[in-house]
């Protein structure tokens, strides 16, 4: 897996553009059969070209590629039905991964394949399409020895207090920074990426725990929600964050830094509640980043409060500079009405606000409070 073609033009694929310097692969060319053919598709993610095209021609955009990357199972996965069905997406992926196969380049899916008819298709179709993880054997075996994670279902679910307990007895010296967010889709990957290029940058060693399903092309710790359910039960998933932290820990890094999944705030999902909230006191952050929007200070108030009761205070709030409205589809802010917000939320919510594209500023802040509550620690 060298040269990649990667589809669709989604969120998940701007951000492997957005990244591509810090990729193991080099990527030639992106698929998208809503997106208008011939496009740039780095002046779409950041403003500068790329030499990277958008296709909807599949011979066009698979030339000179060993591997097809999907980021997308052929289903509505993640919503957006109405788009799947206007434009025969779900046809078109099959189409698309027929032609792939057929030139005997590589299929990789970022995610799990769950849906039946696809994978009946893929069965008489005799279709294979690798899902990719991060490096994770060692992580479940060291998971395994630190948790003893075999027995019953409900010699399980008894030990869990005592394995909780344990979890938070074991001193952790990494330092671990929290990003999350008042909605999904607002900017929590890029806010990570651009902080771990920035520890990079100034020569500090960091480790980056990405909850996409994309961690294994970044050579970083995955921690996709799906991917886990795939092999190990979701009771287990705190002590598999908290194995990732151990692990970044021992070889050598200083930071850690995850982005939440989806929206820090509750919804009407019990299970995706009690996911978040285990998987907040799991990680445990002492440093925590909240990116919040335009028109939402009831949302942000409460996301304060719930990161206060699990967590920390957030150290600073992050405007994004666009929103996702629906597929392919983003309200883009202007200057002047970020800066009015910024002063705004400062006012109103007595906090540090800084722009999303601001990582150097946000690595300051936090390298500020770092050395902050190393001196308080010291005085004490």
């Amino acid at each position: 897996m060298e040269r990649v073609v990667l589809y669709p033009f989604n969120k998940i694929t701007q951000g492997l553009l957005r990244f591509r310097d810090l990729l193991d692969v080099e990527i030639v060319s992106v698929i998208d059969f809503v997106e208008e053919d011939g496009q740039d598709a780095g002046a779409q993610v950041d403003g500068k070209h790329s030499g990277i095209l958008i296709y909807s021609s599949i011979a066009d955009g698979l030339k000179d590629a060993d591997t097809l990357i999907l980021n997308d199972p052929g289903t509505t996965f993640g919503g957006n039905s109405g788009v799947f069905a206007e434009h025969d997406l779900a046809g078109l992926w099959r189409k698309l991964v027929l032609f792939a196969s057929g030139r005997g380049l590589r299929v990789v899916s970022v995610h799990e394949i769950y849906d039946r008819d696809t994978l009946n298709w893929m069965a008489e179709q005799q279709i294979r399409i690798d899902v990719v993880h991060s490096p994770r054997e060692q992580l479940f075996q060291e998971m395994d020895e630190r948790y003893g994670t075999d027995g019953t279902d409900i010699e399980r679910y008894l030990g869990q207090f005592e394995k909780e307990a344990l979890m938070f007895s074991r001193p952790r010296s990494i330092k671990r920074v929290g990003i999350f967010a008042t909605r999904g889709c607002i900017g929590k990957f890029t806010v990570q990426m651009n902080l771990y290029r920035q520890f990079a940058a100034q020569g500090i060693p960091a480790t980056a725990f990405i909850t996409e399903p994309t961690g294994f092309l970044f050579r970083q710790p995955e921690g996709d929600i799906f991917k886990f359910l795939a092999h190990r039960p979701l009771e287990q998933y705190p002590y598999y964050i908290d194995t990732v932290i151990h692990q970044a820990q021992h070889s050598g890094s200083d930071w850690i830094i995850m982005a939440g999944q989806s929206s820090i705030l509750p919804t009407m999902n019990i299970a995706f509640n009690s996911l978040r909230y285990a998987m907040l006191r799991a990680f445990d952050p002492e440093y925590v980043l909240l990116i919040a929007g335009y028109d939402d200070d009831s949302a942000i108030h409460d996301a304060i409060e719930i990161l206060r009761i699990y967590s920390r205070r957030p150290l600073a709030l992050l405007l994004p500079d666009k929103l996702e409205t629906s597929y392919g589809q983003y309200e883009v802010y202007p200057q002047e009405r970020r800066m009015a917000r910024k002063l705004e939320l400062e006012q109103k919510f007595q906090i540090h606000v800084l722009l999303i594209e601001q990582a150097e500023a946000a690595l300051n802040l936090l390298l500020e409070e770092a050395n902050r509550l190393a001196v308080s620690n010291l005085v004490l």
